[in-house]
């Protein structure tokens, strides 16, 4: 019998979400610390990627009644489409050259991935750049797909290739499906949405605009341990060190630009994984909560303010009730239109654990990861924090147009995690990558 794997409520949102000028995607740079052969690198993709189903699928979408759109095995997958290899371009940065690849439409009638092998970098290196959808994958399903590349990570049998499944299935599957929900609709939680309802006026900023087309994408990098043993200090967790960071930063950049900052508290969606449903390390398993954060001016004591807004936040928050919000206006057409326009939200956040030890691919050390997540709606800037062998990278992507003075932020975060004792040593940091004009 074939099985019938339908796109999830949480992978329709970042469906609908998108736009011409902000697609919806998530991926990776990855930094190698030798150069590798494109011939090779096709072949252990193609060695690995069968034992991913997404990576292998395209969506279909039924004719009515047969319910949401189903993941279906490509016709004639071939992996020399899917990774390609490129140069960075003189005056370029390599961040720069990612955020765009990653941005580019995927062609249509074939999976929802990409990836390039970017060699001859100054020195020896090179460096990886994956893309994804984000209908497939979120941020920590992209790492663990990218993980299955790495030398040590075993080769797992290739699942038999699927029918397309008939009509008259699929009909009967949506029918099922929908008595299932009716059976298991509970009641809301009242204290979550009246918190949620507090929260629906974000200050007024600079920061929420329509969003364009071009993406910066910059990285301040810590040192993991210390970053715990400082946020333990303060009552908190490694994700209020990235706050508290990120908050540094906005304060900066707002003050820059003569806006008010004094007892302003920004709100921001904080994302969360959720409890695996389906298949092992495939999908879209990101929850979230909201919370307000403090601009406080001193560093330290800002840093023990959100680790009890954040606790508070996420005693009282289901970590599925935005989704909830998100999926209904979803399925009332509103969905980009609301994230356009909504007054609720200054900025996103997340932090993705990474592997804790180097990884190696085809005999080059990864010696970073960079995560690269999505910028839409008219929310203009956020932080992607990823833990990788010891290191916690936050990579600030950000609506180019509307932040040229991105530089005073990342300046303010730098200088924050200086005074905390938790900034990478530089010989560690290695991620500004660019060739010189000739």
């Amino acid at each position: 019998m074939t099985r019938i794997e339908r796109l999830t409520p949480t992978d329709l949102i970042n469906l609908y979400v998108e736009s011409p000028t902000s697609p919806a995607r998530v991926g990776a740079l990855v930094l190698l610390d030798a150069r590798i052969e494109l011939p090779a690198l096709r072949r252990r993709v193609a060695d690995r990627v069968s034992s991913v189903a997404r990576l292998r699928q395209v969506i279909s979408r039924p004719r009515w009644p047969g319910g949401r759109p189903i993941w279906v095995d490509a016709p004639n997958f071939d992996v020399d489409r899917h990774v390609r290899e490129c140069a960075l371009p003189s005056g370029e940065r390599l961040t720069d050259l990612a955020v765009r690849l990653t941005n580019q439409p995927f062609p249509h009638g074939q999976p929802l991935w990409r990836m390039w092998l970017v060699n001859g970098l100054p020195g020896e290196g090179a460096a990886l750049v994956f893309a994804m959808h984000h209908v497939v994958a979120d941020g920590l399903t992209t790492i663990r797909m990218f993980t299955a590349l790495a030398d040590d990570h075993p080769v797992l049998p290739s699942p038999r290739p699927q029918p397309m499944p008939t009509w008259p299935a699929l009909v009967r599957d949506n029918i099922a499906s929908r008595i299932a929900a009716l059976r298991t609709l509970r009641r809301p939680r009242i204290e979550t949405w009246r918190q949620m309802a507090g929260l629906r006026h974000a200050p007024r900023t600079s920061l929420n605009g329509p969003v364009g087309a071009r993406r910066r994408l910059d990285v301040v990098t810590l040192d993991l341990r210390r970053a715990k043993t400082a946020a333990h200090e303060h009552g908190g967790k490694v994700n209020d060190i990235v706050l508290a960071l990120a908050a540094g930063g906005l304060r900066a950049l707002l003050r820059s630009r003569t806006e008010r900052t004094d007892d302003v508290r920004l709100h921001a969606t904080v994302a969360v994984s959720l409890p695996e449903t389906g298949a092992a390390g495939e999908g879209n398993r990101t929850g979230g909560y909201a919370m307000r954060v403090p601009l406080e001016p001193d560093v330290r004591r800002r840093l023990h303010q959100i680790a009890r807004e954040s606790a508070d936040a996420k005693r009282r928050q289901a970590p599925t009730a935005g989704n909830g919000l998100l999926i209904a206006l979803s399925r009332l057409g509103v969905l980009r239109w609301f994230s356009r326009r909504q007054r609720m939200i200054n900025f996103v956040e997340s932090n993705v654990a990474g592997p804790p030890m180097p990884m190696r691919i085809l005999g080059a050390t990864i010696r970073d990861v960079i995560p690269i997540g999505t910028v839409v709606g008219n929310m203009t800037i956020g932080f992607l924090a990823l833990s990788y062998a010891g290191k916690l990278i936050i990579a600030v992507q950000a609506d180019a147009d509307r932040h040229p003075d991105l530089p005073v932020l990342l300046a303010a975060m730098c200088r924050e995690a200086d005074q905390l004792a938790i900034r990478a040593a530089p010989e560690e940091v290695r991620l500004r990558v660019s060739r010189s004009r000739v």
